[in-house]
């Protein structure tokens, strides 16, 4: 369990998010970290495998020129 302290325009924009969207405020910070932080996951893994690819030397084609063939 974690606790959280927001200013007061913050919290009340969350609040009124929150509402819209018929979730509690709890609810949508759990769901909006797990979103951000399962993108950071998915950049470093980008990040690798870009890095990888750089490494192994091979040649990339564009695709009006895949197309073309």
């Amino acid at each position: 369990m974690m606790t959280l302290e927001l200013d007061d325009e913050t919290a009340d924009v969350l609040n009124a998010l929150a509402t819209q969207q018929h979730l509690s405020p709890a609810q949508l910070v759990k769901t909006a970290l797990l979103e951000y932080l399962e993108d950071c996951q998915d950049t470093k893994r980008a990040e690798a495998a870009y890095q990888r690819y750089l490494e192994s030397g091979k040649a990339s084609h564009n695709l009006d020129d895949v197309v073309k063939a």
